[in-house]
Formats: C-alpha cells, sequence, structure tokens
C-alpha cells in the first residue's frame, strides 16, 4: 500500500470542552477503525491553566469556568492527539500574550500564536 494521507480533524469554537472534543475524535477512531493526526481548533480555546487566567478571560461572567484545560496544563491529562490552536475572541489574553509568537501550553497542545505558520507532516 501506498503512503496515506494526514488525517485532520477541525473544530469550531472549543470554549474549553477539551475532554469531550478528546472523547468525540476517540469515538471517531473507534468508529472508522482508524486515527486522526492532528486536531486544529479555530478559536475560543480557553486556555484556563488557574483562578487568575478565568478572571483575565474575555467572557461575561455566567460564562466564566475552569473547564478542562488546567487539567492538561498540569499534566493530570495528555491530549491523545498532536493539537494546534488559534486564539478567539474569548480568551484568558494573560496566558496567551505570554507566547505571543506561539508555544506549547501543554504537553502536545500548540498555540499557533498571534501570526503563525507551523509544518504538521508535510501540511
Amino acid at each position: 500500500g501506498g503512503k496515506r494521507g494526514l488525517r485532520v480533524a477541525i473544530e469550531g469554537c472549543c470554549h474549553g470542552e477539551l475532554e469531550k472534543i478528546y472523547a468525540s475524535i476517540e469515538e471517531t477512531n473507534k468508529r472508522n477503525n482508524f486515527e486522526i493526526d492532528l486536531l486544529l481548533i479555530c478559536g475560543d480555546f480557553q486556555a484556563v491553566r488557574n483562578e487568575q487566567d478565568l478572571n483575565c478571560m474575555a467572557v461575561p461572567q455566567k460564562y466564566r469556568t475552569m473547564n478542562s484545560f488546567y487539567k492538561y496544563y498540569s499534566g493530570e491529562l495528555v491530549a491523545p492527539v498532536l493539537t494546534v490552536f488559534v486564539g478567539g475572541n474569548h480568551e484568558a489574553s494573560n496566558h496567551l500574550w505570554e507566547l505571543f509568537h506561539g508555544g506549547w501550553v501543554a504537553p502536545n497542545i500548540y498555540f499557533l500564536g498571534y501570526a503563525g505558520v507551523v509544518n504538521v507532516g508535510g501540511l
């Protein structure tokens, strides 16, 4: 057989729901008997590490919740697929500002930065 292409999943706004997104990818992998190689998240990732980040997040008070990113940041959980994301209008900007040019926010989770390009598997 020939070389297979890169399998990419694309998610719109994440809103901090990483555990649900990764569970959906796992189900898709099982149902189709393949592995997603890369997850692209297109905004509102909400990389909230702690209460300080939560208080800096640009959302109405009723939407301020820790969600699950902090579990990946602390190492309690590890992203099961390489995840690359861009920021949106509902972010903890204090955290992402620290990585203006992009960088790893947790193992296997990469912030593209405010203007960035990465090459994953030739894509």
